[in-house]
């Protein structure tokens, strides 16, 4: 099985951050719903790399004072990695040569290139330099990685801790 691709690991585990954030539950309990719906779609992501990576978006989050905003701004990020290359040309999903959505053959995500994208695009974005999600926009909508919409739409249940 092909492993995750960089630009929808960042997707999930902005997610797993923004589901933490309204959610009873612990961020490893959130995460794991997501280690479990990925498995579905590419080989394995072990649960560290999504509480590593949600972690640290929150304290960008953090750092940078988001407040009540900060589930806007994981929002657009989502949106942003979900229409946009980082040099923000329109992603293609599907291309000639087949589907952006295919996995890689090694893993290429990581939670620090993952801050590092979200850093940047924090830094674009209050200085007006980013794309912004159309009005209603929301993750659960997306249409370009149907299943994690739909795994997003999945709340975390008391079950999954078990």
């Amino acid at each position: 099985m092909e492993h995750c691709p960089d630009w929808i690991f960042d997707v999930a585990a902005c997610a797993v951050a923004r589901e933490f954030l309204g959610s009873p539950f612990s961020l490893d309990s959130v995460a794991q719903k997501f280690q479990t719906g990925m498995a579905d779609h590419y080989a394995p992501i072990e649960l560290h790399h999504f509480v590593v990576c949600a972690e640290q978006i929150l304290s960008t989050l953090n750092d940078a004072k988001a407040g009540e905003d900060a589930t806007i701004i994981i929002e657009g990020f989502c949106y942003f990695r979900l229409n946009y290359e980082m040099d923000k040309t329109p992603r293609k999903i599907a291309g000639f040569f087949g589907s952006a959505l295919k996995g890689d053959k090694e893993p290429r995500y990581s939670a620090d290139n993952s801050r590092k994208r979200f850093k940047a695009y924090l830094f674009a974005m209050r200085n007006n330099g980013m794309p912004v999600p159309p009005q209603g926009w929301s993750m659960e909508k997306n249409d370009k990685f149907p299943a994690l919409a739909q795994l997003v739409q999945t709340k975390a249940s008391i079950l999954d801790t078990l």
